[in-house]
């Protein structure tokens, strides 16, 4: 039985993240346009010569490069918009992501040619709307966050010619879809611009009066909950909070792992990762968590194997990132809240270093550090080949001098024992993982 596998779609924040979402299995990436994404303040895209690279190395790779062009633009930026859209059409990306109409319009008109995905701005939730954008000439559509899993396969059932593209891991906007405009009432800064500040993420705390607190600030005593006065038959939202505030408005981390298999089954087009401002590490792990759940569902199916996937391996990778909590999202109903923290330590280990180079006669790395470790930590071997664990012969710290342990925010060398278990195609691309980080605030 032949079975379509999906695109594994990762995010692109700059050149070095790029090149290691290739590495770890993504089949295509998707970078942000410099001053007209929904990540204008963060990219690391800041001209076109890095797209240019981009695009070039990406190719190169036999890869696509998808070009994120969606902000939605005032009267003002119009013309700058057409004219920053022509320049980047020269560089030949696979495909632009475009949310306003208008601009979807005018590029059907002036490059008939290039190849539209509707961003998720757009909210696209059923299928006649889905429908209706595959007349005007758009070729996929990412679907909105917000449906159940039974939406989507209506929609790729009544409209199957038309290209499907679903999030399956990262941040999840308290807006719909992130037409969001918390930022602008709190900070001034537009979200649909480009510009969000993170405002659902921040903490708050509640207080009686209208003035700034003190230095003396006393948390309140006991729950509270807020509760519409009207429908006094709702569930009310729980307010707790801690030393750091009330996060209320902070919607955990969609995680679609155990999806996987239902939407390879149902013929989706492209799975997506979100996270163009996570680190390195992370991006590494997620994307490869959803390497290995992909391929294993696509042999699952080709096999014809009753039994399900085995996405433990995978499951596994997701252990050793931080987050803010994982969730299903809507694929199987109703979203929990999150009121505990905005950040989560991974439960089973967190990065130590990011490898630099490798040097074979001395069987050492040199390494950037990430979070503290020493002699005596379990260590794993990470790069696109798997994790395999590893154990230190000795350390040297930035001066070179021999050391037990070793600090984040400093480079050193780390020697391991003998290698043989592990291969070291693709070193450049590694990282030494800590099997158990105790401490939070860790730095993945």
């Amino acid at each position: 039985m032949s079975v379509k596998k999906p695109e594994l779609l990762a995010p692109a924040g700059d050149l070095t993240r790029m090149k290691y979402a290739l590495a770890y299995g993504a089949d295509a990436v998707y970078a942000g346009q410099p001053a007209f994404s929904l990540r204008a303040r963060e990219n690391g895209f800041r001209n076109l010569d890095d797209l240019a690279e981009g695009v070039a190395y990406v190719h190169g790779q036999g890869k696509k490069f998808y070009l994120t062009s969606n902000v939605i633009p005032r009267n003002t930026k119009v013309e700058p918009f057409q004219k920053a859209l022509l320049a980047a059409l020269e560089l030949k990306p696979d495909a632009l992501i475009v949310a306003d109409p208008g601009f979807v319009g005018w590029l059907r008109k002036v490059s008939p040619q290039t190849e539209v995905h509707l961003s998720v701005q757009a909210n696209t939730t059923n299928y006649l709307t889905a429908s209706f954008w595959k007349d005007l000439g758009v070729r996929r559509i990412i679907l909105s966050r917000e449906l159940r899993l039974s939406e989507i396969l209506e929609i790729k059932e009544r409209v199957p010619d038309l290209e499907l593209e679903v999030f399956v891991h990262g941040a999840v906007c308290m807006a719909m879809s992130g037409r969001c405009m918390l930022s602008n009432w709190v900070t001034r800064r537009d979200a649909n611009q480009g510009a969000c500040d993170n405002s659902c993420r921040m903490p708050y705390r509640l207080y009686a009066n209208e003035g700034p607190q003190c230095e003396d600030y006393k948390e309140h005593e006991g729950e509270f909950f807020l509760q519409r006065t009207d429908r006094p038959e709702l569930q009310p939202v729980a307010l707790d909070e801690d030393t750091w505030g009330t996060y209320f408005m902070s919607s955990r981390d969609l995680c679609a792992l155990d999806v996987v298999p239902e939407l390879v089954r149902a013929g989706l087009d492209s799975f997506k990762i979100e996270g163009r401002t996570r680190s390195v590490y992370y991006l590494s792990q997620v994307v490869r968590a959803y390497r290995m759940a992909i391929d294993a569902s696509v042999n699952a199916l080709e096999s014809g194997d009753s039994s399900p996937a085995d996405l433990n391996e995978a499951r596994h990778a997701l252990d050793f990132v931080d987050g803010r909590g994982f969730m299903p999202g809507f694929l199987k109903g109703p979203l929990p809240q999150n009121y505990d923290s905005t950040h989560v330590d991974a439960p089973s280990g967190c990065v130590c270093a990011q490898i630099l180079d490798y040097d074979a006669p001395t069987r050492s790395f040199r390494v950037n550090v990430k979070n503290q470790f020493s002699m005596d930590d379990s260590l794993e071997f990470m790069t696109p080949e798997g994790m395999s664990l590893c154990k230190i012969s000795s350390l040297k710290n930035f001066r070179g001098e021999d050391a037990d342990r070793l600090n984040p925010g400093t480079e050193g060398r780390v020697f391991i024992q003998d290698s043989g278990d592990f291969s070291l195609k693709n070193v450049k691309f590694g990282f030494f993982v800590k099997r158990t980080c105790p401490n939070s605030g860790t730095n993945t």
